[in-house]
């Protein structure tokens, strides 16, 4: 495996950023802002300034807003990948974004030259790609890991939602592999159906039919890219009926069919 399927990494500088619709992505993102202030949409508007990590769990939507003078830093990666997965202490904190906290930490001054030694290293590495480095990879994606364990949350961004959206959030992160329906989860968190899909909808934008279906491209996306499965497999695996539902779904999605979005993607990759 190629450590760019696994593993990227940017330093970024930006005088303005206007508005950028990101819906959800396959990998999980770290970024870290320097300088700058950036205002991003997350379950709601979210303002960031320096010294701040925003965490964003792979198949969470959200979209950045504006940015000015921004200096920042970002990673992207694939957990499966490097034998990670989010019951790992270490990814704890993308675990709580998924179950409602917002995705913002706050690194302490002190530890600013070590978090900024260990993006420059892991950049370094990644220009010197060789398939023999993924553990050096991984060494240096565990100790920007660390630095984030410890950051500090800020208490006047934890979300006050409601503790029925989360648990369902979690059922469904949990189960989306298996055949589950809005009913199933309502029953799982014990609340009534109807009740349970006006919380979800208020809360988060989106029906659990939607969530549900995002965990399950998410999934997709990663298999069709890290794995060399047929895309009847990979469809019979995640629990679609048909194959003509789920190209269809996928296309809505990321605008191309899985087969186009794989070769496309990986051509991608391997030019880098």
């Amino acid at each position: 495996m190629h450590s760019e399927h696994t593993i990227s990494i940017g330093h970024e500088f930006i005088d303005n950023l206007s508005g950028e619709e990101h819906g959800s992505q396959t990998e999980y993102i770290v970024t870290f802002i320097n300088k700058g202030t950036l205002k991003m949409h997350h379950r709601g508007v979210v303002e960031l300034d320096a010294n701040m990590f925003t965490l964003i769990p792979a198949g969470m939507p959200h979209s950045l807003i504006e940015g000015e003078n921004l200096d920042v830093w970002w990673v992207s990666f694939c957990p499966s990948c490097l034998g990670f997965n989010e019951n790992d202490p270490l990814m704890r904190p993308f675990r709580q974004v998924r179950l409602g906290a917002l995705p913002i930490l706050k690194l302490d001054e002190k530890r600013l030259s070590s978090i900024t030694f260990m993006f420059n290293e892991l950049q370094q590495a990644l220009k010197n790609a060789h398939t023999n480095y993924l553990e050096v990879y991984r060494s240096l994606l565990i100790l920007i890991l660390y630095e984030i364990e410890k950051a500090t949350q800020l208490e006047k961004y934890v979300v006050t939602g409601s503790n029925k959206v989360v648990s369902a959030l979690d059922y469904i992160q949990r189960h989306f592999l298996e055949p589950i329906s809005l009913k199933d989860v309502a029953k799982a968190i014990h609340c009534s159906p109807s009740h349970l899909a006006t919380l979800v909808k208020k809360d988060t934008g989106y029906s659990i039919g939607d969530w549900i279906t995002r965990n399950r491209l998410t999934e997709a996306c990663s298999r069709l890219l890290h794995t060399k499965a047929p895309i009847n497999l990979i469809v019979e695996e995640l629990g679609w009926n048909d194959t003509t539902h789920f190209i269809r779904q996928f296309k809505k999605a990321y605008g191309d069919t899985p087969a186009a979005w794989r070769k496309q993607q990986r051509a991608i990759l391997n030019e880098t």
